[in-house]
Order: structure tokens, then sequence, then C-alpha cells
């Protein structure tokens, strides 16, 4: 599934989005509303821990994008004519000649 370094780094930054906004909702629950999350002892502590996590999910995505980013130019496709393309020697001799002439 994920055989290039392409492919691991689109995987990693959309499960690292997905993990930054969640944490991201966790953190602000915490801070504005923590009666709504039960079993906590330390609000403070477990607000910081929500964060933190954050801070390694955005680590992880930039590192992500970098990864996407450095491959992309080495993925482009190249055409061989060989292969039965229909239109790589038709009417090359004739090109901007005019047909009335």
């Amino acid at each position: 599934m994920c055989s290039d370094i392409g492919t691991t780094s689109r995987v990693c930054a959309a499960y690292s989005f997905t993990g930054i906004l969640f944490t991201l909702y966790v953190g602000v629950l915490l801070s504005t509303q923590p009666e709504f999350i039960t079993g906590i002892e330390d609000v403070g502590d477990a607000k910081s821990n929500a964060f933190g996590a954050m801070g390694m999910f955005i680590a992880t995505f930039v590192l992500s994008v970098v990864g996407i980013l450095r491959t992309s130019p080495n993925e482009k496709e190249d055409i061989d004519p060989s292969e039965g393309y229909q239109l790589s020697n038709v009417g090359q001799s004739e090109y901007g000649s005019s047909r009335y002439d």
C-alpha cells in the first residue's frame, strides 16, 4: 500500500491533520468547559497533554508535507511513443503550412 515516500507522506499528512483537529477540539473543550469530560483529576495537566499531542501532530504534518513536496517532481510520468500513442508522428511534416497553398 505505502511503497514509496510520497504515498506514505500523503497517508501520514491525512492522519496528522485529523489528529490536529481532534486534539485541538479536546484542548479547547478542556479549556472552556472541562465539566463535560468526566474522569479527569487534573484539568490543567490534561489540557497541556492535549496541546502537546497537537504539537506532535503538527510536526508530523510538516514532515509529511516536506516528504510530499520532495517526491512530487520525481513522480512525473513519461510518455513512450512506441506504446501506441496515437498522435506521435501524425502530420508533423505539414505542421505550420497552410493547406490552401
